[in-house]
C-alpha cells in the first residue's frame, strides 16, 4: 500500500473516532460515562467507543 493509501485510512479512521466521541459525549447516556479520578479530575469513558472505532492494526 501506498503512503497515500495510508495517509487517507489513517485520516478515515481519525475522522471515524471523534465521530464516535462526539456522539458517545452528547447521546442520553452520556453524563452516565463520567466519572471523578484519584486526582479529583473528571473524565469520561466515552473513549472507549471511539478507541474501538478507530483502526487498529
Amino acid at each position: 500500500m501506498s503512503a497515500l493509501g495510508r495517509l487517507l485510512i489513517a485520516g478515515a479512521g481519525a475522522a471515524a473516532a471523534r465521530y464516535a466521541l462526539r456522539e458517545a459525549r452528547t447521546s442520553p447516556a452520556g453524563p452516565a460515562l463520567e466519572r471523578t479520578n484519584f486526582r479529583g479530575r473528571t473524565v469520561s469513558l466515552a473513549a472507549g467507543p471511539s478507541r474501538r472505532a478507530a483502526p487498529s492494526r
